[in-house]
């Protein structure tokens, strides 16, 4: 169980439905593929067992064992007698790279236009895959959010999950709805100097769906943030899924950025 709580939140042990219009073992294996094209667990990691899947999500070894089928004949993972699970796919080894102009302007121009709900937010340990980003120790407790953000109308049209380290004050669900985090950060000694994007696309998992009022296995572009502070440490790393019906990203680049 413990390893399952390193991979998945509260909110997506407890996110498989009986009565969506989709099986339960597809919102697992939609689940799982998403972590594993996201990077986490990565290439040659070893995944929970059937019989732990089962345990944690609330489902039968048999629905288990029909999500790790569908990853296993999509080339994800492969078995191995005695050996359990592991991650076969491998991320591209290359990504491609452009320069973000305006980017802190931008957000908090978002900011001010659209409304934000917290939907979870504590201190715990990240990931395992994380642990190593972030720079900590393995136990050592970091700021979890989970975030809606909606348009003017009450649309939601992006989906947040973040982890952020030393933080030790004003980092409630109050000031995150109001306030951009950045400066909630630059208050507790962290001023965001450096930020890295990657953009990609993905199907959306069951519990990402039901916010962003998806089905489950709907596209959604996802971009992972890493922002950086003034010594250089990785301090905040975001995980964004944005509805493509209702969100645009756009790119403002010049000659003086092409450098090839």
């Amino acid at each position: 169980m413990d390893e399952l709580q390193r991979l998945f939140t509260p909110m997506e042990l407890d996110s498989l439905r009986a009565d969506s219009p989709v099986p339960l073992y597809h919102q697992l294996y939609q689940l799982l593929k998403q972590r594993i094209l996201g990077g986490e667990p990565g290439f040659g990691a070893k995944l929970p067992t059937e019989a732990q899947l089962a345990e944690g999500f609330g489902v039968s070894r048999v629905t288990a064992k029909r999500a790790m089928d569908l990853l296993v004949a999509n080339e994800l993972i492969q078995r191995k007698r005695g050996r359990g699970s592991h991650v076969v796919f491998q991320a591209p080894a290359s990504d491609v790279e452009a320069p973000l102009v305006g980017m802190l302007e931008k957000l908090a121009q978002m900011s001010r236009s659209t409304l934000v709900r917290v939907l979870h937010i504590d201190r715990r340990p990240p990931p395992a895959n994380l642990v190593e980003e972030l720079g900590i120790p393995a136990d050592e407790p970091v700021h979890y959010v989970v975030r809606v953000r909606y348009r003017e109308d009450h649309t939601p049209f992006a989906y947040y999950e973040s982890w952020t380290r030393g933080i030790e004050h004003g980092f409630d669900a109050d000031a995150i709805e109001r306030r951009l985090r950045f400066d909630i950060m630059a208050e507790n000694g962290h001023r965001i100097a450096r930020i890295e994007q990657h953009l990609s696309a993905a199907a959306t998992a069951a519990p990402v769906a039901e916010q962003l009022r998806l089905v489950p296995g709907d596209p959604v572009l996802t971009l992972v943030r890493y922002s950086f502070d003034t010594e250089g440490d990785l301090v905040d790393l975001l995980q964004c899924q944005y509805h493509t019906g209702h969100f645009h990203y756009r790119m403002n680049l010049s000659m003086e950025d092409y450098t090839r």
